[in-house]
């Protein structure tokens, strides 16, 4: 079951890492053309009520997710201006860009009625897409003069990243990847924001900052969804061994011995099938606890995790079930660390424009709650270099420059 989800879970996590092949040169272009989506809508949502933001979402996806340009703004760095602005000028994309913005002007929920190990989610890979051209327009807007509606392009992109944030731990971890993708497109045209602007900034990002992080209810949900799994195989006891079965020829190495320990276990001893998952659900309320309470308190202030090594055939099943919470955490902690760098560095700018000089050290600005570097609790890292300067944390925010 592990394996299930953790496909899927493996799948979110390469798209925050890049999230696309580039195009092989000297390939013909039949080669590289890929296998066309089909739309998501008709199957997330069979009979729309107009009521719910998610559809207007869905629907831009399903507008972009094969069009071939947008796919090569994805793949390739560093395309030219003409380009995207061509891009942005297509029908396709002007409406999934205006749908985008319909849907968070209304409430937004899941469009799945049920999460289990083989629920889908083929709309989330494309939400990238989505980002990268909120991204693409931030580009044009600044290299146009137009640098109010580049701010609106990242306040909308970080409000989409937060709001497709509703049912799975894979609708977070794209929802922050679609931060990353906002942020990095912002933090390279900062000089070119007035002192208002920056004020601007400032507020969009400390409204972020303030808001409930959905890294809760998304554990909560993920909790409840693990249990479920579990309690599902309590009448069945071949349904569990059909189904490791079937995942543990694929699955890592790592799991292997976990997959053949249990299997031979039930095997040899099926009565102790209740028992198992009756532990198997203990252990999986105790990790999901604490990492809510953790998630809930400063990060200075958490506890470590305890690695559960035990051998027992309910230890092997919660490990096949569950992630490690601190790759969940970690992700969120970079987010929240770039969004409070952006403000830094929007403070440095107004400074820089109020005194045509950068500061000397961030006690200059004169906003201590607003250079603490959430990870430590002390000061954010500067470093000034004549005309140049360097922010950097000693977590997994790492290093921003403007």
């Amino acid at each position: 079951m592990r394996t299930m989800m953790n496909a899927l879970f493996s799948m979110a996590l390469f798209l925050l890492l890049g999230g696309t092949a580039p195009a092989q040169k000297g390939v013909p272009s039949a080669i590289n053309t890929p296998e066309l989506k089909p739309p998501s809508f008709p199957l997330l949502f069979p009979n729309p009520t107009g009521n719910n933001g998610y559809e207007e979402w869905v629907q831009a996806v399903d507008l972009i997710q094969n069009n071939p340009k947008v796919l090569e703004l994805t793949s390739q760095p560093g395309t030219t201006l003409a380009f995207r602005r061509s891009l942005l000028a297509e029908p396709s994309v002007e409406r999934a860009l205006y749908l985008v913005r319909v849907g968070l002007s209304k409430p937004t929920f899941s469009p799945r009625q049920d999460i289990n190990e083989v629920t889908i989610t083929p709309e989330l890979a494309s939400f990238r897409l989505l980002a990268r051209l909120l991204s693409a327009d931030q580009y044009v807007q600044f290299a146009t003069g137009h640098v109010d509606a580049a701010i609106e392009d990242m306040r909308v992109g970080l409000a989409f990243g937060y709001r497709i944030q509703t049912d799975t731990l894979i609708s977070g971890l794209v929802g922050v990847a679609m931060d990353a993708i906002t942020l990095k497109e912002f933090t390279q045209h900062l000089d070119q924001l007035s002192v208002s602007q920056c004020d601007q900034v400032c507020r969009i990002v400390e409204d972020f900052l303030n808001a409930e992080s959905p890294a809760i209810h998304l554990m909560a949900l993920e909790k409840a969804t693990m249990l479920k799994i579990i309690e599902a195989r309590r009448s069945n006891p071949n349904a569990l061994l059909a189904l490791l079965k079937l995942n543990g020829a694929n699955g890592p190495s790592s799991e292997a011995k976990d997959i053949e320990a249990l299997q031979s276990h039930l095997t040899n001893h099926p009565s102790d099938l209740n028992p198992i998952l009756e532990g198997a659900q203990e252990r999986v309320n105790a990790l999901y606890d604490v990492t809510i309470l953790n998630l809930s308190l400063p990060y200075t202030q958490r506890k470590p995790f305890p690695r559960d090594n035990a051998t027992s055939p309910d230890a092997a099943l919660f490990r096949l079930l569950t992630v490690d919470p601190l790759q969940i955490m970690d992700k969120y902690e970079r987010d929240r660390t770039q969004l409070r760098m952006l403000e830094v560095h929007a403070l440095i700018c107004r400074y820089r424009w109020q005194h045509d000089t950068l500061p000397n050290a961030l006690t200059d600005l004169r906003a201590p709650k607003l250079v603490k570097d959430p990870l430590t609790g002390s000061e954010i890292l500067y470093q000034r270099d004549g005309d140049h300067y360097t922010l950097s944390t000693q977590g997994p925010g790492k290093t921003l420059q403007p």
